[in-house]
């Protein structure tokens, strides 16, 4: 079964069940925005904003609110963001992130207990679960370091960690991989959570990256300058062949298919109002379709802006790489949206079988699909 979680300007969240013969229908409605899903259809984690913040978790039995997650009077780590929640791959501890102060919080629950743990006061904050294991990677400053969620026990991996923003993990979490800047360069990193940290390849400028779903190849996106947040090419590293160009920039993300066998890849439109285009690929880079450009809704915005850190958490891609999802408004005939106020952002589910026109979920400006 497929689900998706939709939020909307206002607080409340739409969760939507996809049913070969009824299509998509409405499911529940839950408080808060900014939903994330615990894997194994263990519920949905919200953000909830008023006069103070707060996580809640949602199951069938209720509604929780997540130890250590609120904020009085309410504080924000990013506009309407005012947590960033990402489950453990078996669904037993949640990791979140929340303002301290001058700083920012990064923190673990387990699922049942009373309590909660803080791990580091830093800010900012880019984490990542190593899956089968209870390590949290953090990438904060110019350091990477591995906590360990149940003993609470942290190990750096690299005091020179620079040059990206979110690490990448292996599926099988038998690989990570970061980044550090020598001599102008950007050198991508590569070890296990023991061994020694082995150079993969270098580029002129930063970079993001993630691992091809269901294998050790390692994607790495490279910005078109040092200071740009616009991609110039996604490159994969695979084994003796090194680098290979998968996809030509200029692009503003990238997102696998669970399975590995398709990407989508973010482009601008350039046509002078904020458009973006989503386009498909197999697993070699080969074109195969592309959606309706639109304009990203405010808070998809942010997602990509932070694709590499928020695809670790709420996920664009079905569980089972049918469906890609985005949030955005699109253009069609008439006064241009500075004279007439345009359409409202909806929520748009895209068929990558079909391949046919995306479906409009309804009003939203982000949404996230369930996790296995």
């Amino acid at each position: 079964m497929t689900t998706v979680a939709t939020a909307g300007q206002a607080s409340g969240v739409i969760v939507r069940r996809f049913d070969e013969t009824a299509g998509w229908t409405d499911e529940h409605r839950i408080e808060g925005g900014w939903p994330t899903a615990s894997p194994g259809n263990g519920g949905w984690t919200t953000s909830v904003v008023d006069l103070e913040t707060r996580l809640e978790h949602t199951t069938r039995e209720g509604a929780l609110e997540v130890p250590g997650a609120d904020t009085r009077p309410a504080a924000l780590i990013g506009p309407r963001l005012a947590h960033y929640a990402a489950w453990a791959g078996d669904g037993d501890v949640l990791c979140y992130v929340v303002p301290d102060g001058q700083a920012l919080s990064l923190r673990t629950w387990r699922r049942g207990e009373t309590g909660f743990r803080t791990h580091l006061s830093a800010s900012p904050l880019f984490p990542a679960w190593v899956p089968g294991t209870s390590q949290l990677l953090c990438h904060h400053g110019a350091s990477l370091t591995a906590f360990d969620a149940v003993s609470g026990d942290q190990r750096m991996l690299s005091a020179t960690a620079t040059g990206f923003r979110t690490p990448a993990v292996r599926d099988d979490g038998g690989s990570i991989a970061w980044a550090e800047v020598d001599a102008g360069q950007v050198h991508v990193m590569t070890s296990t959570l023991q061994g020694e940290p082995a150079r993969a390849a270098s580029f002129p400028n930063g970079v993001a990256l993630g691992f091809r779903p269901g294998s050790g190849e390692l994607t790495v996106a490279v910005a078109t300058s040092p200071e740009s947040g616009v991609f110039g090419e996604v490159v994969t590293l695979a084994g003796e062949e090194g680098a290979r160009r998968l996809v030509k920039g200029p692009l503003a993300a990238f997102w696998w298919a669970p399975n590995g066998e398709k990407i989508i890849t973010l482009h601008p439109t350039y046509s002078g109002d904020g458009r973006f285009q989503a386009r498909l690929h197999d697993a070699r880079g080969r074109f195969v379709g592309a959606m309706e450009s639109l304009i990203p809704a405010r808070d998809t915005a942010t997602m990509i802006g932070f694709f590499d850190q928020f695809a670790v958490s709420h996920p664009c891609w079905s569980a089972d790489s049918r469906w890609f999802g985005i949030c955005g408004r699109t253009l069609t005939e008439g006064p241009h949206p500075s004279f007439s106020g345009g359409q409202g952002d909806f929520a748009w589910a895209w068929d990558t079988r079909t391949r046919g026109l995306p479906e409009n979920l309804g009003a939203a400006t982000m949404l996230a699909f369930d996790r296995a």
